[in-house]
């Protein structure tokens, strides 16, 4: 057991630690169990674009493939509001231009506002999460916000590298919890519909 302040310090620096072809090897292994995924049910997908130099999971992969493989889904990206520790979502167009933001996010400049209530699934940053379906974030409370004004029956994916912890210990009740995340090596699965 361990609290979030300290496995997120603990995953920051293993994912830190992934050579080059670890981070090449866990993306692609990732990619192949997000394949076997049940995409063509949604008409909304909100997914996070990864941070440079984080060595978060590479969602481009994912959204090139969701993209060829199913063009009716509407992709979704976030914008984020550092004033309101809010976001806004864009619909992922071919004119859609992004740009970095300050702490390296790629960002819709501008675009077609999506809102929360369209959402059929959301995929999910996160450092680490547990057996239970509880995820570790960077601690702003973005994503936890953001999903209070989701559909109850917006289905919740967290993306790792990494399998989960046993338990995190200070789970709160503004946390919302995942229904799905998938690894490199597993679809795990918290909450059945």
């Amino acid at each position: 057991m361990a609290t979030k302040v300290e496995l997120r310090e603990r995953f920051k620096q293993v994912r830190l630690l992934l050579t080059k072809e670890e981070e090449d090897s866990l993306n692609n292994d990732l990619l192949s169990k997000f394949q076997q995924f049940n995409w063509a049910r949604f008409s909304y997908i909100h997914i996070f674009l990864p941070i440079e130099g984080f060595k978060e999971p590479d969602t481009t992969l994912l959204i090139n493939w969701l993209r060829k493989n199913f063009p009716q889904i509407q992709l979704v990206v976030p914008k984020s509001d550092m004033g309101s520790l809010t976001m806004h979502h864009y619909a992922w167009e071919e004119d859609l231009v992004l740009e970095l933001n300050k702490w390296g996010i790629a960002e819709p400049k501008a675009g077609k506002v999506v809102l929360a209530e369209q959402l059929d699934v959301v995929i999910l940053p996160l450092l680490t999460f547990d057996r239970m379906g509880n995820r570790v974030g960077y601690g702003k409370g973005f994503y936890d916000r953001f999903l209070s004004v989701c559909r109850p029956d917006c289905l919740k994916v967290g993306l790792s590298l990494f399998e989960p912890v046993d338990l995190i210990e200070d789970i709160n009740p503004l946390d919302v919890p995942l229904d799905y995340c998938i690894t490199p090596n597993t679809i795990w699965e918290f909450k059945g519909f």
